[in-house]
């Protein structure tokens, strides 16, 4: 159960390559649940399909998330210069005046739903739901990453997108609660305080999307906000009260899975090794923690979290309880790709 809880990125990009080999015997033993693949592990498409055909394995009951970062524009981890199709920033797409632009928006997405599927994922860490209140914004707005600057142009569009990964059966994870659009800062490097900038409309898009039964999974931000943060300067990604704004009947009511952003970004590092946030993490409410491994290049770096995860459990700081929660959540989700019943709704 504590596997299933862990979600990280790999060395490699062939069977035969010692980093390969360690994931794969850590999905196969249950050590984790799933990986991130990012650019390190992509060649072209021959080489992509083969490890990740590797990394699924044989068929199972409980099959291994296999995720990436594929939004188009400036992030997308399968580039045109290797060979994938590339897709045009989610600000240009939420930019299209014409009354169809809804329809528009599914069929760019069935294009890189389909790819992705072809390949053999299972997992898209998008649609981005930030509203674009901050056009400065260095890892948002600058980015051409956001739909639009309204919830009303963000929402139809994440639907959109959503739907479209849906009938390719691949699950998405709206990002990043409780909404990045207004930082001043980029989360990889620091933490974001939105604490003064943070607007309620910001929550929309998820309630909407929730509501439609859309949301699959939703990604925590390290960004900090009192309403949102167990104490001064602590990122909603390690807060029960993001969880809690998340799961209540008064906020959200949403009880899919949360996924954390990845724990080795600055916001992060600057605060806790990864074994403690990750720690921190799942105790506050987190149901999955990823961990992308990109700078140390360790291939047993997974069974190191997995360790203090066990630790943590073992010595009653994280209770069996939350652990049997967030698995319960996985495999329900797990369950939907497997049986192809990810839901779809305008």
């Amino acid at each position: 159960m504590v596997g299933q809880t862990l979600m990280v990125g790999f060395p490699g990009r062939r069977e035969e390559h010692r980093g390969v080999q360690a994931v794969l015997t850590q999905l196969r033993d249950g050590t984790v649940g799933g990986v991130v693949l990012f650019p390190k592990n992509i060649a072209d498409e021959h080489q992509l399909k083969a490890l990740i055909d590797t990394l699924r394995g044989p068929p199972s009951d409980l099959p291994p998330f296999i995720a990436v970062d594929q939004e188009g524009g400036a992030v997308q981890r399968l580039r045109a210069r290797k060979g994938f199709e590339w897709f045009p920033p989610a600000k240009l797409v939420g930019q299209n005046p014409s009354l169809d632009a809804q329809d528009i928006a599914e069929q760019i997405y069935g294009l890189m739903a389909v790819e992705l599927a072809g390949l053999g994922f299972n997992m898209n860490l998008g649609p981005v739901v930030d509203v674009d209140t901050n056009p400065q914004n260095p890892i948002i707005g600058a980015r051409g990453r956001s739909f639009g600057d309204s919830a009303d142009a963000v929402s139809p569009m994440a639907a959109a997108f959503i739907n479209a990964h849906h009938a390719a059966n691949i699950a998405t994870v709206a990002k990043h609660f409780p909404g990045h659009g207004s930082s001043a800062e980029d989360s990889h490097r620091t933490l974001a305080d939105v604490s003064q900038s943070w607007r309620e409309e910001e929550l929309d898009p998820y309630r909407r999307l929730a509501l439609q039964g859309l949301l699959d999974a939703v990604m925590m931000g390290h960004l900090y906000h009192p309403r949102f943060s167990d104490e001064v300067g602590l990122p909603a990604s390690l807060s029960a009260k993001a969880v809690q704004a998340l799961r209540s009947p008064d906020g959200l009511g949403f009880d899919g899975v949360i996924i954390s952003d990845d724990m080795e970004m600055g916001a992060i590092r600057e605060r806790s090794s990864p074994e403690e946030a990750a720690v921190r993490a799942i105790k506050a409410g987190t149901d999955i923690v990823v961990l992308s491994n990109i700078t140390r290049d360790d291939p047993e770096f997974g069974r190191r979290i997995h360790r203090a995860l066990i630790d943590a459990v073992c010595d009653g700081r994280i209770a069996e309880a939350r652990i049997e929660e967030a698995y319960r959540r996985i495999v329900k989700l797990k369950e939907q790709i497997r049986t192809r019943a990810l839901p779809q709704a305008w």
